[in-house]
């Protein structure tokens, strides 16, 4: 799995307001009637979808559509309207700490800001607050919570049910924030999800780029503390020595896992999932071969 700048870089596509896959750009991506038909460069299917940078993507979208309520246009022009719209993201952010503890789009020294998968999960969690503070209808946070969090589980899609769901969710944005462009990255998930799934052989929530990520601040860490700093060979070397060691597979076998506090997903989510089928059929085998049990065990009574 990789991110929408390899994805860019990959597809040679210099402009990342266009969708790497049809080619639309920011005014084409609300046009749900010829977004469709569009022509589409399968090619790119197999880059996946980039489900753990989806839940910031899918955060800010509607952050930022919460900043131009009052202005309701795309693009910020003149100074009247930056200063409507600095006031109103200073609500926000000030809204977001005060209810919720959260630090929304705050710069933070070395990288980024504070916009990260723990906030935006946190958001997503309680969408009655989150639409209270933002102003944004929680139809639509409800709905993009319950994509984000089947993207993420790690089972089997129904990818006709992920299709139909996705874009009523895109209607419905359109309906009320049609004045704001879709961004690439909800525009990849809710028009061409179901193709890129279809297109793959695992589940879309196991290939996801959680692995990757988990280990940065163990990297930072072991680069700091467990590496000679004489020289930069010296220190990539200690450093990808200790990788090695803490990612052995008999090592990491003997060492306990840590406890998960277990997912529990909406009725909705259920609903895009291959599970209920899937589990239906094995009850039924199971209830079948006790049955048989019972009766073989009358009989040789």
């Amino acid at each position: 799995m990789v991110d929408g700048k390899v994805c860019n870089s990959v597809t040679s596509n210099k402009n990342t307001q266009v969708c790497y896959i049809c080619k639309a750009g920011p005014k084409q991506m609300n046009d749900l009637l010829t977004i469709k038909q569009r022509p589409i460069n399968t090619y790119t299917y197999s880059f996946g979808l980039s489900t753990l940078h989806a839940y910031i993507r899918f955060f800010e979208c509607l952050l930022h559509i919460s900043y131009r309520l009052e202005i309701k246009h795309w693009q910020i022009r003149g100074e009247q309207n930056k200063a409507k719209m600095a006031l109103k993201k200073q609500e926000v952010i000030d809204q977001f700490r005060r209810k919720m503890g959260l630090l929304v789009d705050m710069p933070k020294q070395g990288f980024g800001n504070t916009n990260d998968g723990n906030t935006a999960r946190r958001f997503f969690e309680n969408t009655a607050l989150s639409s209270e503070i933002t102003g944004i209808d929680e139809r639509l946070i409800k709905r993009f919570s319950n994509i984000l969090c089947a993207l993420s589980c790690g089972y089997a899609l129904n990818e006709d049910a992920f299709d139909s769901y996705a874009m009523e969710t895109a209607s419905l944005y359109v309906q009320l924030y049609g004045w704001y462009f879709m961004p690439t990255s909800v525009h990849k998930i809710l028009v061409h999800g179901a193709s890129v799934m279809r297109s793959l052989l695992l589940p879309i929530g196991q290939l996801s780029e959680d692995v990757q990520e988990a280990r940065h601040k163990e990297v930072r860490w072991y680069r700091e503390h467990s590496t000679m700093k004489m020289s930069r060979k010296c220190t990539n070397t200690d450093l990808i020595h200790i990788l090695l060691i803490s990612s052995d597979p008999l090592i990491s076998s003997i060492r306990p896992l840590p406890v998960k506090k277990p997912t529990k997903l909406g009725t909705e989510v259920y609903s895009l999932l291959k599970i209920p089928e899937e589990s239906i059929c094995i009850t039924k085998r199971t209830q079948f071969s006790q049955d048989t049990d019972s009766d073989s065990e009358i009989n040789s009574d």
